[in-house]
């Protein structure tokens, strides 16, 4: 048997912390038979020049389960969204949840890009005040620039490294290099050439909290990384972070530098024997060691291969010209 549609009388009970709070029902955009609300949009009080024409939208399901969804939505005049979930079985303390994050926290901007992040509230039970809490964990995040678009997105899965996309905006071929990313340090790995774009991986480690606090960061530091690379000729690039562009070279040789150091290891000890050893040869006998405990530390599967050397590029721009059809 389905679940009953909202009648009248439930849909008065549902709204009445709502109406409380300034948020009024839009019948028309509801469905009863969904059991879905929607609310009038309104505008955030805030002067910050990210939320500049935002309006903040409200969603109210009630699940065949018992349990409430309300999903709180920020749309820019760009079409850059941000949202905030959270569920359970009160609506009530759902719409005071979600109404206690600022909407500062979802978007941030800089001389030419935007950040739009959206989040989760989940439930945890705190012992001491025998009530539910609520930690707040980002799911997706996107950067608007000029020519580019950057996503990340989240797994609740712990340990589990996020998804990064990057895809170009501007009609040309964009052409970047592999260490783009990876050059911001050990959690970021090269990039990929897919169809789309370009995709990559970010480390995050530890709660949900952490994970949130690391990727916010991150997306901070990527927002700006990118703006000046993109700005600046391609031979900048390399010219600024050559140090960092040769680590990336050594990250991607430690698969195969731990495979050439244990024949040289096995070697050496197959030529010596069991008689007097030295300290120095001791202490080579443990580089296998020291760069198999180093290959966790990547974000990509080993990959037995020779990275391409970083060298400075000669071109004027990102971009390559497109041939036009004769």
């Amino acid at each position: 048997m389905g679940v009953p549609p909202l009648t009248h009388h439930d849909i008065l009970g549902l709204v009445e912390p709502f109406t409380r709070r300034g948020r009024h029902v839009d019948l028309a955009a509801s469905n009863r038979i969904e059991r879905r609300l929607v609310f009038k949009a309104i505008l955030p009080q805030s002067d910050a020049p990210a939320l500049a024409g935002v309006h903040e939208n409200l969603q109210l399901e009630l699940l065949a389960t018992g349990t409430s969804r309300l999903t709180r939505e920020f749309r820019r005049p760009d079409g850059l969204t941000a949202r905030l979930l959270a569920m359970g079985p009160a609506p009530g303390d759902l719409l005071a949840a979600v109404e206690a994050i600022p909407a500062e926290r979802f978007f941030s901007s800089g001389p030419t890009f935007t950040i739009a992040r959206s989040y989760s509230l989940e439930s945890a039970r705190t012992a001491a005040a025998d009530r539910d809490a609520w930690v707040l964990g980002l799911t997706h995040a996107a950067i608007e620039l000029e020519d580019l678009r950057f996503t990340l997105a989240l797994s609740p899965v712990k340990g589990v490294s996020a998804d990064v996309a990057l895809a170009p905006t501007r009609a040309g071929a964009l052409e970047l290099p592999e260490d783009l990313l990876a050059v911001l340090g050990w959690d970021w790995a090269r990039l990929i050439k897919t169809k789309e774009g370009w995709k990559s991986k970010l480390r995050l480690r530890g709660a949900l909290g952490k994970r949130t606090r690391t990727a916010e960061r991150a997306l901070e530091a990527a927002a700006r990384h990118l703006t000046r690379t993109l700005r600046e000729p391609p031979s900048r690039f390399h010219d600024r972070l050559v140090a960092a562009r040769w680590g990336v070279v050594f990250r991607r040789a430690i698969p195969l530098l731990t495979f050439v150091a244990l024949l040289i290891a096995v070697a050496s000890l197959a030529r010596r024997g069991t008689g007097r050893v030295s300290e120095l040869w001791i202490l080579f006998f443990h580089v296998p060691t020291v760069l198999i405990a180093l290959s966790f530390c990547l974000q990509e599967l080993p990959q037995y291969e020779i990275p391409p050397l970083p060298r400075r590029s000669l071109a004027a721009t990102w971009y390559r010209p497109v041939a036009r059809p004769a």
